[in-house]
């Protein structure tokens, strides 16, 4: 809201300034200036045509180039019908308007024959002259003209005198008027100045407001960034307490069979692992039972055909797979903050694998789906973690030791919860 109102003062103030700048020529107005001289123009043009009337050039010499019609009623005195015509344009020295008003004012009160050559030296004035130096005349100026009417006859004297005082008194009027007609423009003026004076606070403040705003959220940027890094030093602090009694940990679980061969129950394995892991279980049970009957006919054949085809489970601890589908890490103990998956293998060449079922191995798998999970498990929105909490493995994956590496040979099948 603020900078629509900024924008609209400034554009307030901007049309009021451009107002004041155009009140002397407003709408394409002549100055007062010009406006008198344009007058003085056509009735130079009006005495040239009656017959008695100098060029322009020897006015201009004698006078100068900003003459005015007192100038040329001082030069041609009470010739002709000369002084006719310049009480009429006289008259309306006081008024304004434009070019074609000024030209069309003068050829009313002659004739329009003068018309094109009237307009075309206003407008050879007007592009070098505003109209300012050209003047009334002066009571000194006035009392010539008195004396040449009265050279030429005997009652033009009181005539002209009259006629200078009606001129004088008509400018005073058009002078008034004019100010009085430009008041409101220099209101309209003032008011604009006024409103852009407030645009320049307004936009100040609202910089300085912004400025704030922006060093607000660099502290709070830098406030998140140090919480980030203190949680990963003292991630990374735990991980280092936490080693030795993981590998402890580790050791009496690789120890402890019967906690493997249940784990390993959960996977699903092929049919020909899971036969074998049944086998050994009986020749241990019927070896207690049966010893003395069976032992030298049956059992010792059996036993001894497993052995060189299976082992015992192992357990192996991954990290996550790179770009080719391998596990990028493979360790027999597990490695917080590097451990996601738990592989099981019988021969040492291929195994199944789960995710691992910690709190922090599934933490760190949440937090990087596509890096740690989208690899090596399948399921729906593997990407959109956000708001879980655990893993679960609907099927386990299935690799293969390649080239020293285990390479994922069936993803995984997981959900989240």
């Amino acid at each position: 809201m603020k900078k629509i109102l900024v924008v609209l003062v400034c554009f307030i103030a901007t049309m009021s300034t451009m107002s004041t700048m155009s009140i002397k020529a407003q709408d394409g107005n002549l100055t007062e200036g010009q406006w008198k001289h344009g007058l003085a123009v056509g009735a130079q043009w009006i005495a040239y045509d009656l017959g008695f009337g100098k060029a322009e050039a020897d006015v201009i010499k004698r006078t100068s180039e900003n003459y005015s019609l007192d100038d040329l009623r001082v030069m041609y005195g009470s010739k002709s019908k000369w002084v006719e015509y310049y009480d009429k344009l006289k008259a309306h020295e006081g008024e304004t308007g434009n070019i074609d008003k000024l030209v069309s004012t003068i050829t009313t009160e002659y004739k329009p024959s003068i018309k094109g050559q009237v307009k075309k030296d206003i407008e050879k004035y007007n592009k070098n002259h505003d109209g300012n130096a050209v003047q009334s005349t002066t009571e000194a100026n006035a009392e010539p003209a008195a004396t040449a009417a009265t050279a030429t006859t005997g009652g033009t004297n009181v005539v002209a005198a009259n006629d200078t005082t009606k001129a004088a008194d008509t400018k005073d009027n058009g002078e008034k008027e004019s100010h009085g007609g430009h008041g409101f423009l220099y209101f309209i003026s003032l008011l604009g100045l006024a409103l852009g004076a407030l645009g320049t606070f307004l936009a100040m403040q609202a910089r300085k407001e912004n400025q704030l705003l922006m060093r607000d959220a660099n502290d709070d940027i830098k406030n998140l960034q140090q919480q980030i890094d203190k949680v990963r030093s003292n991630q990374k602090g735990q991980d280092d307490t936490n080693k030795p009694a993981t590998k402890r940990e580790n050791k009496a679980e690789a120890k402890n069979t019967n906690d493997n061969l249940a784990q390993a129950q959960k996977i699903d394995f092929n049919k020909p692992v899971e036969k074998n892991e049944n086998k050994p279980a009986e020749k241990k049970e019927e070896p207690k039972e049966e010893v003395k009957k069976e032992e030298p006919k049956k059992e010792e054949p059996k036993a001894a055909a497993p052995a060189p085809a299976f082992g015992e489970p192992r357990i192996l601890f991954m990290a996550k797979p790179d770009e080719n589908d391998n596990f990028s890490r493979s360790s027999s103990a597990y490695e917080p903050g590097n451990s996601i998956f738990e592989l099981t293998t019988m021969d040492g060449k291929s195994g199944s694998f789960t995710v691992i079922s910690k709190n922090e191995a599934q933490k760190l798998a949440l937090l990087m789906p596509g890096d740690a999970l989208a690899r090596a498990c399948s399921g729906n929105n593997i990407q959109s973690t956000a708001g879980k909490t655990r893993i679960v493995t609907d099927r386990a994956g299935r690799a293969q030791l390649e080239n020293g590496k285990w390479h994922i040979v069936v993803k995984a099948i997981v959900h989240y919860v």
